[in-house]
């Protein structure tokens, strides 16, 4: 089975170590004018705020809220900032077996996700390319945006 046939798109994932800069940046430079509340995910040690723009493009920025955050050390050494790109999977156990099957490893379990109405996240590696891919089993999830006229 190919995997793709198992996902659809959701999003980039940028860390940033602060979601207003963040927000300034990607809107000046993208022309992101669409943005999604910001979250607290205390469960997964970051906030998180999605924006699109002209493009159907999905960018999600990803801070820290502490220095125990998964997240800090990308700041702290400045390196992985273009961070994971995330797909949607209706089961995430079987896509999984797919991804296992294509040289990826699991880094870490499950963990509900505020951003998706604690629907499960998981993050996985691909041994194969050096990269991260975030699955979200929420098959029927589309993101809130709204105009933002003040970055």
């Amino acid at each position: 089975m190919i995997v793709g046939n198992s996902m659809r798109f959701d999003h980039l994932g940028i860390v940033v170590q602060d979601l207003g800069k963040g927000r300034s940046h990607f809107s000046r430079v993208y022309g992101v004018d669409q943005w999604t509340d910001e979250f607290n995910d205390e469960i997964n040690g970051v906030f998180v705020q999605f924006g699109k723009g002209g493009g159907d493009i999905c960018y999600e920025l990803v801070a820290p809220i502490n220095d125990k955050s998964p997240i800090y050390n990308v700041i702290s050494r400045n390196m992985n900032i273009l961070n994971h790109i995330a797909y949607i999977a209706d089961e995430i156990n079987v896509t999984a077996d797919i991804l296992f099957d294509n040289n990826f490893m699991a880094l870490g379990d499950a963990n509900s996700a505020i951003a998706y109405n604690m629907r499960k996240i998981q993050f996985f590696y691909s041994k194969e390319l050096n990269y991260i891919l975030e699955l979200i089993e929420a098959p029927e999830h589309s993101h809130d945006y709204r105009l933002l006229t003040d970055q």
